[in-house]
């Protein structure tokens, strides 16, 4: 169960008020029955003084003048006529005689040699004053007890030999009792008796009275200091300890309506101050971390374009290195059929030659022309053969030819789309940039809040502090107070006893230290309570600069946060970076593939061409052909024609020697190109795979990238979660 300050208060001033009180009963009820004992000590003293004196002056002059008189002395002298009483009779008749009279009242002689039997000591307390009294050691004995069913007191002096008169008397008896007595000494002991159960009596009545007047000033006391301490700390401190909850529950529109210039009135200053700077600071940090969850909102937006673009790259990419290795294919078989035709081109060489030696025989010896016409027919059918393979060889020459220009085509088209995603790419890395540092100046204004919201918390703690450390100060001086209290209540109590003992005469002077004692009380009292309060406020004071301390330590949390926030986003700057120049590689990369590939275009062409050419020739050399092979049939019909023919056939020869030796020419520079063109894929794959490995780290660090925004995100969500738990108002 918890018990606020006000039950405490209460609680405390019910216990020290019934101290008090308990501790002023004690103290009236002592000093009362001290007080009746005193008077009834003073008056068995004087009464004892007193009947001394009359028994020494009765046992000196009467009994002394009687027995000159020739008057007896003895104990039964109520017979006769010219006898008076002993001295100890004279004294049991007037104590008998008072004790009818007085209520109880009783006297006694006692010895420890007594000539009448009935004076010996019958009890412990005679004894011990009969035997004090015999050494000397002191001139009264006394004892406060019950005493034939009533308080009273017993007294006892000591029974002094003062005439020769008593010395006789007991002398004579000196052979019973064993003693003989000189002046001064101790005979025995004179013990009073006097009841004082009337006086208890009474001075009961008037303790009881004064504990009714002290517990009627007590409750008004406690009434009026229950009030003053309401209205002066329960309801100032209860207003500040109702602030401090409301902001505990992040209510920041609450205000400490505290106007007492003290230690409370600041508090609820330095209080309200706090809610201020608080307020202030937590609406900058919402401010920022809303800037912050659009700036996350954007970075995350670009980077999901760089991640589908980084995609989308790669994937263009996969198809480009698809289309150069059917390029390569294509390359391939180009230079098998080019190695082909040259092997055609030198077996047409081969029977050109022939055909050249052939028809030089034909010149030379005409005469043998019908004999080698089946040969020359059969070379010319060979050389037709030859040049059909080598048409055939063009044609195909000419169909991948223009397969590796279609293909050529489409790579340059796939270059040129990489080329346009490396641009969009290198404009998306660039936003990025740009929203990622718009996203750490955010973190930077975000951070720099939060040390602001620490350094306040700090401010907090210290004031707190300096208000602990003034509690203290003012709880020495309390210190001090209370201990002047207790010397005055002392002081008051002492000079009431002097008053008491004045009489009449110490009556005013009894009132103005009963008024003091009763003003010290009070001050004690109030000096305690105070202390009390202070030591609660105290308390509050620590846990006050606990929490502040504990807000110190969640602020440098959130710091460390926001710095790892700025780390992550520093990252991604670098990364966006890094990206951006990889893109640009790729960029300038695929311009050059792109400038080579148009170069591969037109040495394409040029080998068309050539091919179209070659298939022009080859169908010139085709119908040469045939035109030998009817000059050959038509040989037998005449020589002339045959040699006419055959010059013809030479000349042709060397035109056809001419052709063929231009198309070896120009299939080696087929070969020459398609080799540099394979190298030159080849170098295009070995560039792609570095593409492709960077397309893949682009895509890790578009992840990562998301993974840091996520996590900034988070981070700011769980700012927000924490800033939106204060009530700011408006």
């Amino acid at each position: 169960m918890r018990f606020g300050i006000r039950v405490k208060i209460l609680i405390f001033a019910a216990i020290a008020w019934a101290f008090i009180f308990g501790v002023y009963s004690v103290y009236i009820y002592y000093e009362r029955t001290e007080q009746t004992r005193r008077m009834a000590l003073s008056t068995a003293n004087l009464l004892a003084r007193e009947i001394t004196a009359d028994r020494r002056l009765y046992a000196s002059t009467v009994v002394k003048r009687a027995l000159d008189a020739g008057m007896l002395v003895q104990d039964n002298y109520h017979g006769t006529d010219n006898a008076i009483p002993l001295p100890s009779t004279y004294l049991r008749e007037v104590a008998e005689s008072l004790g009818t009279e007085g209520g109880g009242f009783s006297m006694h002689l006692k010895s420890l040699a007594p000539v009448n039997p009935a004076s010996s000591p019958v009890d412990v307390f005679q004894r011990d004053a009969l035997a004090v009294f015999a050494a000397g050691t002191d001139t009264r004995h006394y004892i406060f007890e019950r005493y034939n069913g009533k308080e009273s007191i017993r007294y006892m002096v000591p029974d002094i030999a003062t005439s020769d008169t008593c010395i006789g008397c007991h002398n004579a008896f000196s052979e019973r009792t064993g003693k003989v007595y000189s002046i001064g000494d101790a005979i025995g002991a004179l013990e009073v008796i006097i009841p004082i159960e009337s006086e208890m009596s009474a001075a009961m009545t008037d303790i009881w009275r004064a504990i009714g007047y002290g517990f009627a000033i007590v409750v008004t006391m406690a009434f009026v200091g229950l009030a003053f301490i309401r209205r002066v700390i329960i309801t100032p401190v209860t207003k500040v300890v109702e602030v401090t909850r409301r902001l505990a529950l992040g209510d920041l529109t609450t205000v400490a309506e505290v106007n007492s210039d003290d230690e409370i009135g600041d508090l609820a200053v330095q209080t309200n101050e706090v809610v201020s700077n608080l307020h202030t600071m937590i609406g900058e940090i919402r401010s920022a971390s809303d800037s912050m969850q659009s700036v996350s909102g954007t970075v995350e937006f670009n980077t999901k374009k760089v991640l589908d673009a980084s995609r989308h790259q790669s994937t263009q990419l996969e198809e480009m290195v698809s289309s150069m290795e059917e390029a390569d294919n294509s390359m391939g078989d180009i230079a098998s059929s080019s190695d082909a035709l040259v092997l055609s081109i030198e077996k047409g060489n081969s029977a050109l030659l022939e055909f050249g030696a052939s028809a030089n025989e034909v010149l030379d010896n005409t005469e043998s022309l019908s004999i080698n016409v089946d040969e020359t027919a059969r070379s010319t059918k060979e050389m037709t053969g030859s040049i059909k393979e080598v048409s055939e060889n063009i044609e195909n020459l000419s169909s991948a030819i223009l397969q590796v220009s279609s293909s050529m085509e489409d790579i340059n088209a796939r270059i040129k789309e990489v080329e346009a995603n490396a641009t969009e790419g290198d404009r998306f890395a660039d936003e990025v940039i740009k929203d990622a540092r718009s996203g750490m100046s955010a973190v930077d204004s975000t951070i720099e809040g939060i040390l602001k919201i620490k350094e306040a918390t700090r401010e907090s703690s210290r004031i707190t502090g300096n208000l602990h450390g003034r509690i203290k100060e003012i709880g020495k001086i309390l210190d001090v107070i209370r201990d002047v209290a207790e010397e005055t209540n002392l002081l008051a109590i002492n000079a009431a006893i002097i008053a008491a003992q004045s009489g009449d005469e110490g009556k005013s002077f009894s009132v103005v230290a009963n008024e003091i004692k009763d003003l010290a009380e009070r001050t004690t009292t109030s000096a305690k309570e105070v202390t009390e309060l202070i030591h609660a406020v105290d308390l509050e004071s620590d846990r006050a600069e606990a929490a502040m301390e504990r807000g110190v330590e969640s602020v440098e949390e959130g710091v460390k946060l926001s710095n790892e926030a700025g780390v992550g986003l520093k990252k991604i700057v670098e990364s966006a970076q890094r990206s951006t120049m990889i893109v640009r590689e790729i960029s300038r990369a695929s311009a050059d593939q792109a400038k080579g590939s148009r170069m591969v275009i037109e040495a394409t062409d040029k080998v068309s061409e050539m091919a179209r050419r070659i298939v022009s020739a080859s169908q010139e050399h085709a119908r040469g052909s045939e035109l030998i092979n009817r000059s050959a049939e038509r040989m037998s019909e005449t020589v002339y024609k045959v040699r006419s023919s055959a010059k013809l056939q030479l000349d042709a020869n060397k035109e056809i020697s001419a052709a063929m030796d231009e198309v070896g020419r120009l299939l080696t520079h087929i070969n020459s190109v398609v080799s540099e063109q394979s190298r030159n894929i080849v170098t295009l794959l070995g560039s792609a795979d570095s593409v492709r490995n960077v397309s893949s780290e682009n895509i890790e660090k578009a992840k990562e990238m998301m993974k840091a925004v996520e996590e900034m995100s988070r981070l700011n969500n769980r700012l927000m979660d924490g800033v939106m738990r204060f009530k700011l108002g408006g």
